[in-house]
């Protein structure tokens, strides 16, 4: 096993340039290496500066692409950023504490960070269609702005009513006023009739 310290020179350089090897075959230990250090099979070419194409003819070589191949897809972002512009990890540190409830639960289930179920009752369906189920993001301590990822738990909508407090979950709109007095009008003119 290898470490950062015996990096060769083409290593070093992080210009885009052709494959390092330049039509010589890839080391078995240099695509072990890769594969160590990196998350998946395409990372690790790009660690390597070899194509994915060329770094797989020589994975399949070795018998190392289909024992490292990251079958489900699942988990592995690319260059530590999900391309939603902050890093999941910058949310769990506290960074971000403003960021939209709906969206840190969107990541966390498609990322894998937390299992798509109620964390109370075990309810666990989901809509066929798209893959998503009625769950609500639950933060243990009550404090919304505390993203860390061991005071996150989802709640099917059943759980999470019965479990929260009323009248503190929710602001309502200064327009939904309107609409309540209007209504009242109607339901007054209709019992006076």
């Amino acid at each position: 096993m290898s470490d950062l310290s015996d990096l060769h020179d083409h290593e070093n350089i992080k210009t885009k340039s052709k494959n390092p090897f330049k039509g010589r075959p890839i080391p078995k230990s240099r695509i072990q290496w890769a594969i160590q250090s990196t998350l998946s099979i395409r990372a690790a070419a790009q660690h390597l500066g070899v194509a994915y194409n060329t770094f797989k003819k020589y994975a399949i070589m070795y018998d190392l692409f289909e024992q490292n191949k990251n079958q489900a897809g699942v988990g592995v972002t690319t260059k530590g950023n999900t391309g939603w512009g902050i890093k999941i990890q910058d949310l769990f540190a506290g960074k971000h504490p403003n960021y939209p409830h709906w969206k840190i639960q969107e990541r966390i289930i498609r990322d894998g960070y937390v299992k798509q179920c109620c964390s109370n009752c075990g309810f666990d369906d989901y809509r066929e269609i798209d893959m998503r189920g009625p769950y609500i993001i639950n933060f243990l301590d009550g404090d919304s702005t505390n993203h860390s990822l061991d005071n996150i738990a989802l709640l099917c909508y059943n759980c999470f009513f019965i479990m929260k407090p009323t009248g503190k979950l929710l602001n309502t709109p200064k327009n939904t006023n309107q609409i309540k007095k209007k209504l009242q009008e109607v339901w007054e003119e209709n019992d006076s009739e």
